[in-house]
């Protein structure tokens, strides 16, 4: 789950808010489109922090790697549902 794994990264929580957010915008996704939207959003905001340099290079690259395993997982299940 990207729940864990984003916890065990400890983020600042003006940080951890934004990232729930996407989270559960991921998780509740219906289709390919959305989920490539917010797919789309989430790299938006990591190399918004990474640009900002609001987090360590190692948290940003962790991020970059979660959510896009998060994404590929998401569209595992919706080609199962289909």
């Amino acid at each position: 789950m990207p729940q864990e794994r984003i916890a065990a990264l400890r983020l600042p929580k003006p940080i951890q808010g934004p990232i729930d957010d996407l989270v559960r915008a991921l998780n509740a996704a219906t289709t390919k489109e959305d989920l490539e939207r917010e797919g789309a959003m989430e790299i938006s905001f990591i190399l918004g922090l990474e640009t900002t340099k609001r987090l360590r290079p190692a948290d940003v690259e962790a991020l970059y790697m979660i959510f896009d395993d998060a994404v590929q997982d998401r569209l595992r299940q919706l080609a199962e549902q289909n």
